[in-house]
């Protein structure tokens, strides 16, 4: 009896065991780290995008740079055939420019570039048809095959593959480039605010002032950006600042009264 016992008590546990040890190797073959798709701002701000080629739906094939035409430009690594992350962060950002006034007459380049050796020009213009229609600032293009690792990773931008999901696992960022090819911020996430992309453009522009901007740099003074959030939150120093200015303000109100108040008396 107790022989028996420990034979199905073996065999359970062999059991458990082995399935832990498959599980583990599944686990291990499909386990994905998101930390390894986080850019390590400390290295790319400040650096500059490399000029790679970049073939535009027309089939020309041009330098990145020329497309900057010395504007601030927000860039965005997507692929044409996404189901998922990319369209929305596509079209939320041509939602925000169609209904913000401010960024709608702003002179800046949104600039959307495949990273999948996959996508054909059809692809392009498939997706163009489906989300737009598109603001005079965007332009669509595919970057060729043999410089798809060096132009995503001159911005610390990474990418994989998963087979078993048929579909790449990728960050989700807006690339702020100055119009020397200088990245100047990372804004996360699929909905930017309109405060975060106009002080990112304000910082991208550099401080050049324009009818467009001015109120933009005030934004810049007065937020800060906040990495933990990747959003730009109000400057504690104003806020501090503003708050001991008001409350001496206040003691003086007081005082002033207090005298106006004796005199009458």
């Amino acid at each position: 009896m107790m022989m028996g016992i420990l034979l199905f008590l073996l065999t359970v546990t062999s059991l458990i065991f082995g399935s832990a040890v498959g599980t583990r190797g599944v686990f291990k073959e499909d386990f994905f780290d998101p930390a390894l798709l986080k850019i390590d701002e400390s290295r790319f701000l400040g650096n500059f995008v490399l000029n790679g080629d970049v073939i535009l739906e027309d089939g020309r094939r041009v330098k990145l740079y020329d497309l900057l035409e010395g504007k601030p430009t927000i860039l965005l690594f997507s692929y044409y055939t996404c189901e998922g992350s990319c369209p929305v962060r596509i079209d939320k950002l041509n939602e925000l420019i169609h209904r913000s006034e401010s960024l709608r007459n702003r002179d800046f380049r949104v600039l959307v570039l495949s990273f999948d050796r996959k996508d054909t020009l059809e692809d392009l213009k498939r997706f163009k048809e489906g989300h737009g229609p598109f603001t005079h600032h965007w332009i669509f293009g595919i970057i060729p095959p043999e410089e798809v690792e060096a132009v995503t990773g001159s911005v610390g931008f990474r990418f994989f593959y998963s087979e078993r999901d048929k579909t790449f696992v990728h960050a989700n960022v807006y690339i702020f480039i100055a119009e020397d090819g200088r990245i100047t911020r990372y804004l996360y996430g699929v909905n930017p605010k309109e405060r975060d992309v106009r002080i990112a453009l304000a910082e991208t522009e550099g401080g050049r002032v324009s009818a467009n901007s001015i109120v933009d740099l005030a934004l810049l003074v007065c937020y800060t950006y906040d990495p933990s959030r990747s959003s730009f939150v109000i400057n504690p120093t104003i806020l501090f600042g503003g708050i001991g200015f008001a409350a001496l303000g206040s003691v003086v109100l007081i005082a002033f009264a207090g005298r106006l108040l004796r005199r009458e008396v």
